[in-house]
């Protein structure tokens, strides 16, 4: 079973961080550390390194495009450029696996954030295997609306296709700016019917904090239940990312070298054999001419 060091980067101190290891299952391997960045290259070892990034600075959605591959990727900025505020040549695409409803999720981000993040990462001595966004820790649950609380944002999914993070907001707010509390998204009729079902984590002060939205949404939603986070939002997110959910930035450009050296991997040592093959070969020829030149 593979083993990840999940490593939270500070939103508001780049060079501070959070981190725990967690298997491929999401099953905790050790208590949650913080710190600088440097610091966490000691539980490193032979772990694979998951990088959690800010989702403020991600743009996260989802498009129907039937191209794939190199024309995917080429296609996406002409698709997204009437949605975006900046200029496409100034920004980053990643993709994701098309899901069954046909949609493509889409991660974007600017350049610049891209070449902050790396450049601190490179100063502490870390080579990422995967840059992720930390809205992809909250995982999504067909029929239920997913939100999870961190200071003051708050991560929102619906089980489908909305995924996003809203600031300064509280959960009741979030849950209408969606759409949840409409008298519409409660017909059974409706082409999607926004679920009517909310799970949330968040930890104990938050819990606290929002008492009074959670007694108004008992009474809007069909169930609500929060659930408390006692070693905090990191681990939540380290379970949900190790599993394999979200989209990997390090795409195209930015590509790991890990992946590319990954990819040949399982053909080391058949290349090996190959080349000593060539080199006999090539080494006989060489001395059937010799002698051939001799006679």
């Amino acid at each position: 079973m593979s083993e990840y060091l999940v490593i939270r980067i500070d939103q508001h101190q780049g060079h501070l961080a959070r981190w725990i290891a967690v298997d491929s299952s999401g099953a905790r391997l050790s208590s949650p550390s913080d710190g600088t960045l440097q610091g966490a290259t000691a539980a490193i070892g032979e772990r694979q390194v998951i990088v959690l990034v800010p989702s403020e600075e991600v743009l996260t959605t989802s498009i129907d495009i039937p191209a794939k591959g190199t024309r995917l990727l080429a296609a996406l900025p002409f698709a997204l450029e009437e949605f975006l505020a900046e200029d496409v040549e100034d920004l980053h695409f990643a993709t994701g696996i098309r899901r069954s409803n046909g949609l493509i999720p889409v991660s974007v981000v600017s350049h610049e954030r891209m070449a902050e993040w790396i450049s601190i990462l490179d100063k502490a001595g870390i080579e990422p295997d995967s840059i992720v966004a930390e809205s992809y820790g909250l995982a999504r649950i067909p029929g239920t609306i997913s939100m999870l609380i961190s200071g003051d944002s708050v991560f929102i999914n619906d089980g489908a296709d909305i995924e996003l993070v809203m600031q300064g907001i509280s959960p009741g707010d979030a849950l209408a700016a969606i759409g949840a509390l409409d008298t519409d998204s409660r017909d059974p009729e409706a082409a999607v019917p926004i679920p009517r079902h909310l799970l949330v984590y968040c930890e104990a002060e938050d819990e606290t904090r929002y008492q009074h939205d959670w007694i108004a949404l008992r009474q809007e939603m069909n169930s609500v239940d929060v659930k408390l986070l006692p070693d905090g939002v990191t681990t939540r997110l380290a379970a949900t990312v190790a599993t394999g959910n979200g989209i990997n930035l390090l795409q195209g450009h930015y590509a790991s070298k890990k992946q590319y050296s990954g990819l040949f991997q399982p053909w080391k040592y058949a290349a090996m054999l190959m080349i000593a093959f060539s080199l006999v070969f090539v080494g006989a020829r060489a001395t059937d001419l010799y002698l051939l030149n001799r006679q």
